[in-house]
């Protein structure tokens, strides 16, 4: 037994690779290589947080983060790479394996590069942020956070939707939350028999009465169409975009009660039914 690890330690000590490690000054080297990827580390880290700090006030929270992430990875990488020519790397197969390795993953994963693509264009050009309310695909919700592969949309009964960014940028998206104001149309039928330039001036009383209704641009009331039963009007009003639901509802039954008291109906559609 004590042979054996007498030959085993002879062989080792005799090894190339293990002679390669232990040399005094290649153990310096990857000491140094050990340092300068830690120090890269940390310096990467901190500067990431100084750029966060300058662009607080310019950009989006999602535009700075992707800020500090790219400041951070580009900082690392240089001190990686630095690191790694202490170790006897050379920078032109680095490069190369790096080249084979982008083009492997861009074959690989052609959707996630669309959508990581379409997440920065997303980002800086900024057509909605979180919070903001919007319509895209058929989906209305708030945005809940702008990812870089995908965009969250919380709808309004509550579910989570996850948007892939390319669908995204090739989709046409309205944003709701754009403006502080927003014009609020409500259709009101009335029968052909009322006095229409009675109604219309209930409706701009109502208008009158209502907190939530911004004095400009002033309130307005026209004919909208000539149904089968009803006279159609749209009654338009300016509110904030923050109470457009809200106000709605209170000038919906605002309109109801005094209709009920001024003896207005609305008229029930009719239908003739022939018999052959």
């Amino acid at each position: 037994m004590k042979q054996y690890w007498s030959n085993t330690l002879e062989k080792l000590l005799h090894n190339s690779y293990f002679n390669y490690f232990v040399h005094p000054d290649k153990i310096v080297n990857i000491v140094y290589a050990i340092s300068l990827f830690i120090f890269g580390y940390l310096i990467a880290k901190r500067v990431g947080i100084i750029a966060e700090r300058a662009f607080s006030k310019r950009f989006s929270r999602h535009q700075i983060m992707l800020i500090r992430r790219s400041v951070f990875y580009a900082i690392f990488t240089i001190f990686a790479v630095t690191s790694l020519q202490h170790l006897g790397f050379k920078l032109s197969v680095l490069l190369g394996a790096a080249g084979v390795f982008t083009v492997a993953i861009s074959f690989a994963s052609q959707t996630a590069a669309s959508n990581l693509i379409s997440g920065i264009f997303l980002l800086f050009e900024h057509p909605f942020k979180v919070g903001d309310t919007v319509e895209v695909k058929g989906i209305t919700g708030v945005v809940d956070s702008i990812d870089l592969l995908s965009t969250k949309l919380k709808t309004p009964d509550n579910k989570l939707v996850r948007i892939p960014n390319e669908a995204m940028i090739k989709s046409e998206i309205t944003n709701l939350s754009y403006f502080t104001t927003r014009r609020l149309d409500i259709i009101v039928a009335v029968a052909y028999d009322c006095n229409i330039p009675q109604v219309k001036s209930m409706l701009l009383d109502i208008a009158d009465q209502c907190e939530q209704v911004l004095k400009e641009p002033l309130p307005a009331v026209t004919i909208n169409n000539f149904a089968n039963s009803a006279v159609e009007l749209k009654f338009m009003v300016w509110v904030s975009t923050t109470e457009l639901s809200a106000t709605r509802n209170v000038l919906q039954e605002m309109i109801k009660h005094q209709f009920d008291n001024a003896g207005i109906e609305t008229p029930v559609p009719q239908y003739m039914v022939q018999r052959v």
